[in-house]
């Protein structure tokens, strides 16, 4: 990434931690949708090179995660137990709306009904999939808190050197 001096931008911590969280969402998300595929298609799809219409659906599964993501807005990423305890529900929403999302741009107005329906029978089929889609949502609220105390640091001060003192960095 380049600046307006032509110089390259280096992202700050936060920034980085934001970058990862929408990154791991993205990965998990198109890989609970390679899931999904491989289900539907009854394992063959491991034995054949994947068809242009399945890579799509692996696509929309990381953009409908990121896109959930994004739409969660300060559900996410907020400090403390209260902040923990509020994402809760929030992994739930994002997890709805994300296969939403995946499905009505994988398969418009069919997919939009059966992309919840089918990410909920795939975490109830695999429940060890569904501990690690929900801990790699907590990850990413982790993350985006981190995001947070960095930016509000720029208007609390207070906020920097508590961040500093319990070596975290801001």
């Amino acid at each position: 990434m380049r600046g307006q001096n032509g110089k390259r931008r280096v992202l700050t911590d936060g920034e980085g931690c934001l970058a990862l969280a929408y990154l791991i969402v993205a990965l998990f998300g198109a890989g609970m949708a390679f899931v999904t595929v491989t289900q539907m298609s009854g394992g063959s799809i491991l034995e054949r090179s994947m068809s242009l219409y399945e890579r799509w659906v692996v696509l929309t599964g990381g953009i409908g995660g990121v896109g959930a993501l994004y739409l969660a807005g300060d559900k996410m990423g907020q400090e403390g137990l209260v902040g923990h305890l509020r994402a809760l529900p929030a992994l739930v929403w994002v997890s709805f709306v994300g296969a939403l999302i995946s499905g009505t741009l994988a398969l418009p107005l069919y997919g939009t009904m059966f992309g919840p329906f089918t990410l909920g029978v795939t975490l109830a089929g695999a429940p060890i999939l569904a501990v690690l889609w929900f801990a790699n949502l907590m990850a990413a609220h982790v993350l985006i808190a981190a995001w947070r105390v960095e930016r509000s640091a720029l208007f609390h001060r207070e906020k920097l050197d508590r961040s500093v003192r319990v070596g975290r960095t801001a």
